[in-house]
């Protein structure tokens, strides 16, 4: 019988060049964050340094909902938590490597020894993956300002998760594979077209009704971020432009869609 290999996503994503000017540094899987016997969890940096205490229920909701669309979708994908202060997610392609079953039951074991405390992948560390046994993921990145916003309200969530996996659904930043050379702290700046954001909004937002959530969780999303992003520079307001013309195209949708 051949050795069991298993695909474990130790963040080794294309990491190239880092820069002081990334626009976040930890990385976190709400997989792992999702399937702690806790009620909240300190994640930290690797000088143990509490970066943020989140609420497990809030990352089961998020779990719930990512698998939810995905079923919709049926893309696949990895959501991870980010740090940052200005709301921001985004999406991009990455490398996870195939690793022995008995390495990633002993990862596993080591990660489940302290159920509170989670210590971020820290993206200046990242090593070189060996291609020979990778391949290629989706991924979906929601930071802890992003996370606060969004709190237990899972159409929001719904929205906003369908409205990343529909930028990879429709190739949307291909044009800036050779600038950012695939490194995820690059692609959360991307800015994309009004027209990029117009169909991501409108894939999500069918997305998420088809997944059972409420389209008015888009609404409100925009509306939100909105209120909180208008006078900031970058963040979800620079690569996400939020504009009163898309929310109102949203509430539209929304009508539309509710009917």
């Amino acid at each position: 019988m051949g050795k069991q290999f298993v695909l474990v996503v130790w963040l080794a994503l294309f990491m190239t060049d880092y820069s002081s000017a990334a626009p976040f540094s930890y990385t976190w899987r709400i997989e792992d964050l999702a399937g702690r016997n806790t009620d909240t969890i300190e994640l930290r940096d690797k000088n143990n340094r509490l970066l943020k205490r989140i609420d497990t229920k809030q990352m089961i909701y998020l779990y719930s909902v990512m698998q939810a669309i995905e079923e919709v979708t049926e893309l696949r994908s990895e959501l991870l938590i980010t740090d940052g202060e200005q709301p921001n997610a985004f999406a991009t392609k990455g490398m996870a490597e195939l690793v022995p079953a008995e390495a990633a039951d002993k990862e596993q074991t080591k990660a489940g020894t302290q159920e509170a405390t989670i210590q971020g992948k820290a993206i200046a560390d990242a090593k070189p993956i060996d291609k020979e046994n990778a391949v290629e993921i989706n991924i979906i990145g929601i930071n802890f300002a992003m996370l606060d916003m969004l709190g237990l309200d899972v159409h929001m969530a719904a929205a906003l998760i369908g409205h990343e996996l529909g930028h990879l659904k429709l190739n949307h930043g291909e044009d800036h594979k050779t600038q950012r050379t695939g490194d995820i702290r690059t692609v959360s700046n991307t800015r994309y077209s009004r027209d990029n954001e117009r169909e991501a909004d409108y894939l999500g937002a069918i997305w998420a009704v088809e997944a059972g959530y409420d389209p008015q969780g888009a609404v409100r999303l925009q509306e939100l971020l909105y209120k909180k992003t208008k006078h900031l520079s970058g963040g979800f307001s620079g690569s996400h432009p939020s504009s009163i013309e898309r929310i109102t195209k949203l509430k539209s949708l929304a009508r539309r869609l509710s009917q």
